[in-house]
Parts: C-alpha cells; structure tokens; sequence
C-alpha cells in the first residue's frame, strides 16, 4: 500500500515535462499517474480545478508514469496546466512512494508529512481534499463537481 497519512514524503526531483507549479513550496499536492489509466482520465480535470482553485498558494505536482511526449499530449488533451515531471522508465519515485494504484494523490505539508492520501477516485474524498486546501489557504472552497456527473467511486 502506499505511503499513509502521518509518514514522511520522501523528497525527490524529476525531468519537467511542463507546467507551471503554482504556488509557494509549504504545501505541495502531488498526484501520480499514467496516461493510458482511465480513472487518471477522470481524476486529473478534478486536480486541475483544484490548481485553479488553490494553486497560487499551493505547489501542484503531477508524476506521470510515462515519458514526456506523452505526458504532454495528456495534459494537453485534459487542459492540465500545473507542473508535469516524469518518472519514467523506472518509476523511481514510485517506488519511494511505494504506489500500487495510479491516480495516487497526496497532499503534504510543510514539515514534508503527508496529511491526505488517495488512491482511485473517490468523490467524497476528493470533495474533502477541496474541503482541507480552502482551509489551508483561506481561499474560499469552489466546488467540484458542480454540473457534473460522476461516480462515487472508481478504482485506479
């Protein structure tokens, strides 16, 4: 399983394939991904409205599993605009991270502890993350899934 909540992120740095990383380095969400997943391609939109949310006040990260001409045409196809790295062809910092399921989200905090963790996609989840990070930045919480259907849950 991967790492839990209340363990330390292990540090890492990785190839940019593109992005912006948003905000200041106190917090920092990272979410690991393959293009080629379908729950990826339902759970990265919901990461980018986050950014666009709280990304001035938040570093955004996403791990692609793939290289970067790939990880590009994705966030191109998604509308991604936070930071890309890759973590292909060995997954290093996968493993670090000890991912078992792709999309894996993360959110850490300054002390570099992990004080949110998912993996999949789960609606009421991601609804508290949104919940935590307008409470971290005092930015008012935008909702999520507003006009929008999608299920309660679906496994990466």
């Amino acid at each position: 399983m991967a790492l839990n909540v209340g363990n330390l992120a292990p540090e890492f740095s990785l190839p940019v394939c593109g992005g912006e990383s948003g905000g200041s380095e106190d917090y920092k969400l990272v979410v690991f991904y393959k293009v080629t997943c379908p729950t990826c391609k339902l759970t990265l939109p919901f990461v980018e409205k986050l950014f666009k949310s709280y990304g001035e006040r938040i570093e955004f990260v996403g791990v692609s599993q793939d290289n970067c001409s790939d990880t590009l045409r994705f966030s191109e196809e998604y509308g991604l605009t936070f930071l890309q790295v890759s973590d292909a062809p060995d997954y290093e910092v996968s493993v670090k991270f000890d991912i078992q399921v792709v999309p894996t989200v993360y959110l850490v905090n300054p002390e570099g502890k992990i004080e949110f963790v998912e993996e999949g996609f789960v609606k009421d989840s991601m609804e508290r993350l949104n919940s935590l990070m307008s409470k971290i930045t005092g930015l008012p919480e935008n909702p999520l899934f507003e006009d929008v259907s999608v299920p309660a849950f679906k496994a990466g």
